[in-house]
């Protein structure tokens, strides 16, 4: 693997994995990431790294010249799960804890070629913003990279997130919502009021009615019921019950189609006096780069030179924030990993010092220095 000749020699791995370890350890949970974002603010600020929050809660740090189109490249801070203190711990070349892979291999290296740059005596040939951003997991909805796309869109040439694993090129943006759909009743005593209706047995109807949609292999269009609550008793009739939905394909009509067919299984239950509710609280636009883009072939080319063949494949990531706004953007993957989204998450750490080669040597393709 060669390494770009205007950057310094990047840390050992030993010292890659601590300081991950020390990012990791402050927790950032969805719509919560606030403690790891000043912490990160202070590590990299500690490094000699110019970062700030924007007014969304992103870290944000500039290197380069004052005009021309700029390129960004970005890592989400939250993690999926709010699982309290993450106490990282090595062993057998891996690195353990929630969030370690997802994104914690895009942290590194990011953190790291923000480092790295700083310390170079040259300017790139454009400007690049290297962006810590906040609400790319659960409800977030794409809030961080949306925040920074809308405050730089006109001086943006190109979007890179740094997410998922190592060779994959997310080149299509795939297209969802997410919905909180749900009953409310008068409720009631289990025996006394027994055959009144149940917000409980209507959304259970109406999630086995979801299953009998039918949904298009092509565009691929996908929905999920991934949470369920309400009821305050088990001897009481529930007064409220409601689900979140995910819904998704690569077409955005579809999504918009399915989303019409999930509010009329909801709506076609609730006769009086039950009433039914479908908000929706999340909207991921969609869009594509071809792969002989030049940004994906930039990547794809950057890929080689660590030894790692290219996968183009479509996903929900934050580059589907510049993609809606016409911003040419790929996410690719850092890392190797596994059990992501659990509480048993894990990294090769190994696979940092390739992510970090692949990252060096995709930002020298885009602006590579005079």
């Amino acid at each position: 693997m060669t390494w770009p000749s205007w950057l310094e020699p990047p840390r050992p791995l030993p010292d890659l994995v601590a300081d991950l370890s020390e990012i990791l350890a402050v927790p950032a949970p969805p719509l919560n990431e606030g403690p790891r974002a000043l912490a990160l603010e202070a590590w990299l600020r500690g490094r000699g790294v110019p970062a700030e929050r924007d007014e969304t809660g992103n870290v944000v740090v500039r290197w380069g010249p004052a005009g021309g189109f700029a390129t960004a490249l970005l890592a989400h801070i939250d993690t999926a799960l709010d699982v309290g203190q993450v106490v990282p711990r090595s062993e057998g070349g891996r690195l353990y804890g929630h969030g370690a892979a997802d994104d914690g291999s895009g942290l590194s290296v990011l953190s790291q070629l923000a480092i790295l740059t700083h310390r170079s005596d040259v300017l790139p040939s454009a400007p690049v913003y290297f962006v810590f951003d906040v609400g790319e997991e659960g409800l977030g909805d794409l809030r961080g990279a949306r925040g920074f796309v809308a405050d730089h869109r006109s001086e943006l040439g190109a979007l890179v997130a740094l997410d998922g694993r190592l060779g994959d090129i997310v080149h299509k943006g795939i297209a969802s919502r997410r919905l909180r759909a749900g009953f409310e009743t008068s409720g009631g005593h289990s025996w006394s009021d027994f055959g009144s209706p149940s917000a409980v047995h209507l959304l259970g109807r109406a999630i086995a009615r979801l299953q009998e949609l039918r949904l298009p292999s092509c565009p691929r269009t996908t929905f999920n019921v991934g949470v369920v609550a309400g009821g305050s008793a088990v001897n009481a009739i529930a007064s409220e019950a409601h689900c979140l939905i995910d819904l998704r394909s690569e077409d955005p009509r579809e999504v918009q189609r399915l989303e019409r067919d999930v509010r009329g299984v909801f709506q076609s239950l609730a006769r009086s006096p039950v009433r039914y509710s479908c908000q929706r609280i999340g909207d991921r636009p969609g869009g594509e780069v071809p792969p002989d883009h030049p940004l994906a072939a930039a990547a794809r080319e950057a890929l080689a030179e660590v030894g790692v063949a290219a996968t183009f494949t479509a996903g929900s990531t934050d580059a589907n924030a510049a993609l809606g706004q016409g911003v040419p953007a790929i996410c690719c993957g850092v890392g190797r990993g596994g059990l992501a989204h659990t509480a048993d998450e894990w990294l090769d750490e190994a696979s940092l010092v390739d992510g970090l080669h692949f990252a060096a040597a995709l930002l020298d393709r885009l602006v590579r220095p005079a």
